[in-house]
């Protein structure tokens, strides 16, 4: 991930606009280079089985990526996004997994799981104010859970 990659107002109404935007943060940034084919792949994964795993977390992810390596696009709504599940979702990370770093990648999402369940961690990130902000809030929540 990166800072570039941060949406700390993230204003999407459904789980679509919230991986659109996400997706349109990697690709302006050079990670990927076809948003809408990642949202199109990703829609299809979340029709399938939603990754909403309660406490406000979502994990969108598109695997099988050639090219480029893992990443990930964090975003909070702070309206909240009704997902799949009953609570509405506030903390998004979208990831794009190459074949070649599933292992790597479900280490990233254990990370990323153990550190926004925790309520501090989740309020942290609701009080960043910019995208810079998010970033050191996310760096310093996953500094132990991720290696």
């Amino acid at each position: 991930s990166a800072p570039s990659l941060m949406i700390a107002d993230l204003d999407a109404q459904t789980p679509q606009e919230a991986i659109a935007a996400l997706a349109g943060k990697l690709m302006e940034n050079k990670f990927i280079d076809d948003a809408d084919k990642l949202v199109s792949s990703a829609m299809e994964r979340e029709n399938t089985l939603g990754t909403d795993v309660g406490h406000g977390l979502a994990f969108p992810h598109v695997r099988g990526i050639e090219g480029g390596g893992l990443s990930v696009a964090f975003g909070i709504s702070r309206k909240g996004i009704r997902w799949n599940g009953v609570q509405p979702v506030h903390f998004i990370f979208f990831s794009t997994i190459p074949t070649a770093v599933n292992v790597f990648y479900l280490k990233v999402l254990a990370g990323l799981s153990e550190s926004f369940t925790k309520e501090t961690n989740r309020k942290a990130a609701l009080e960043a104010k910019s995208d810079d902000a998010l970033w050191k809030t996310l760096v310093k929540a996953t500094r132990y859970t991720i290696k």
